[in-house]
């Protein structure tokens, strides 16, 4: 999967800038993540766990282990070898469509009992709470940690492999975890799990017919954004064929997937005016598909 062109505007941000955001994102506590000790168990599943990334560069993970696995005996004075796994889906109903996934290989040491709470309040993440719902990034961790048989731990990697919309990507966990200018707006512009839905109900309000323009004009390179990735659509499910499936909403962007008879084409559609809040996407993605649409579509 390889960008094909992108088509660049004041305050759009490049390809590099939006996977380190994505990268960001994931590692904060974005997705659904598992867990799993590759040395020490190599047959074992991963175990799923709540995680967040500190600014300190260590990624806390909260796991309630299954007695008797190799994984709850180690020591809290050992250090284990671990791949951490983070999936972030697509918010459509009815069909899993995987927007990106972040991979750290690491080490995890666990904090003894009587250091979690210290641990917990002493911890930041470099993504804010949520100036609307009041959500902490930690917020998830520290419950699952405080829960019976649940505990923390911490994990430590250098490196985050990315794989997203654009391609893959690698990136220095420490730099996701800094406190420069461009990490200071991402924090101000993050949103909840719970806005992310509301961005993805936005965007689907706008209508396939619009976000289908949006599609074509990206690619003719008559609208601000980047195709991401084409392939065929072989083995493609019939009801998909000329949908618009909405793959991730971020203050930046849209990312898109038309999936077509013969082609299946992924997006990303830069928003006008961003960051915005999910409750400006609407109106932004309909402004803009309102100028493209008597250009791409003969109606009558």
């Amino acid at each position: 999967m390889s960008p094909a062109h992108e088509h660049q505007s004041t305050g759009v941000p490049g390809i590099d800038e939006r996977a380190r955001r994505t990268a960001r994102r994931l590692l904060a506590g974005a997705g659904s993540a598992a867990v799993s000790a590759y040395r020490l168990d190599p047959s074992g599943a991963g175990a799923y766990v709540a995680h967040a990334l500190d600014v300190e560069g260590l990624i806390l993970i909260a796991i309630r282990p299954q007695p008797g696995t190799p994984l709850a005996d180690v020591p809290d004075d050992r250090l284990v070898d671990v791949r951490l796994d983070i999936v972030l889906d697509a918010s459509e109903p009815g069909i899993r469509v995987t927007a990106a996934s972040a991979h750290v290989l690491g080490t995890l040491r666990w904090v003894p009992a009587n250091w979690v709470e210290t641990v917990l309040a002493e911890s930041a993440t470099p993504v804010c709470h949520c100036a609307i719902t009041g959500e902490d990034p930690l917020g998830r961790v520290s419950e699952l940690a405080r829960a019976p048989g649940a505990r923390l731990a911490l994990v430590q990697g250098s490196r985050v492999i990315l794989h997203g919309p654009e391609g893959v990507s690698s990136h220095m966990v420490e730099d996701l975890a800094g406190q420069g200018d461009e990490e200071a707006m991402a924090a101000q512009t993050a949103w909840s799990p719970l806005e992310v839905l509301d961005a993805h109900e936005a965007v689907r309000s706008v209508g396939d017919l619009s976000l289908r323009a949006l599609c074509e004009a990206v690619i003719a390179d008559e609208a601000p954004g980047s195709l991401c990735s084409r392939r065929p659509s072989i083995g493609m499910a019939r009801n998909l064929i000329e949908r618009v499936l909405v793959v991730d909403a971020d203050p930046w962007g849209v990312t898109l997937m038309h999936v077509g008879s013969d082609e299946t084409r992924t997006v990303l559609v830069a928003l006008p005016g961003a960051p915005l809040a999910p409750a400006e996407i609407a109106p932004a993605l309909g402004r803009l598909a309102d100028e493209l649409l008597p250009a791409r579509f003969q109606l009558g």
